[in-house]
């Protein structure tokens, strides 16, 4: 199951890196993709509930990005999600495989930047692109206590179970919150600011 994760891992990296390379980000869009990246990461540290094995629900953290990829598209949106996951590698992290960092730290951050995939000139696709974006943010996450956390779960409860509820209801709730707000954000006016 490792290598088939670090495979797929592999191939998602390999294709980010065609796909910056085919849309490059101008200096406006690195700037703010680093703006947007360095909130994320502040955010994510005003815990509103934190789980006694790491994890919690943290204060939107999940939607500056989200925000940041409708406005300005999935290239710049999965790197500004790339750059949010590396900086909260300094907030103390639990690496214990390279393939259970990819996703625990890098993949789930950078699915957030996806929210902008299917464009944003409709409500449903405002919706629909951070809602995908979230279940693959908690997609990545549960792959990860399945595979490396599975040894947590208490005696009655699988690991998939376990996995499924730890991560759905810390990255789930808080994924639910951010589209929910997206929802009723006046989008077209604050595109038309940016």
């Amino acid at each position: 199951m490792i290598i088939f994760l670090g495979i797929i891992s592999a191939i998602i990296v390999i294709s980010y890196v065609i796909d910056l390379k085919n849309n490059r980000m101008n200096t406006k869009e690195m700037v703010m993709a680093s703006l947007i990246a360095a909130i994320s990461f502040i955010l994510s540290l005003i815990q509103i509930i934190r789980y006694p094995q790491g994890g919690g629900i943290a204060l939107f953290s999940m939607l500056p990005v989200m925000l940041f990829s409708l406005l300005y598209g999935k290239t710049a949106g999965v790197t500004a999600g790339l750059v949010f996951g590396l900086l909260s590698l300094l907030d103390g992290p639990y690496v214990i495989h390279p393939v259970q960092f990819l996703l625990d730290y890098i993949f789930p951050t950078m699915a957030l930047g996806l929210a902008g995939t299917f464009g944003s000139d409709t409500r449903i696709k405002r919706i629909f692109g951070p809602l995908m974006a979230v279940v693959l943010n908690v997609f990545s996450k549960f792959l990860s206590g399945v595979v490396f956390f599975g040894a947590f779960a208490p005696e009655n409860m699988g690991a998939v179970l376990y996995s499924l509820v730890y991560n759905g209801s810390t990255a789930g709730v808080e994924g639910i919150l951010c589209v929910v707000i997206l929802a009723i954000m006046p989008f077209d006016r604050l595109k038309k600011h940016v």
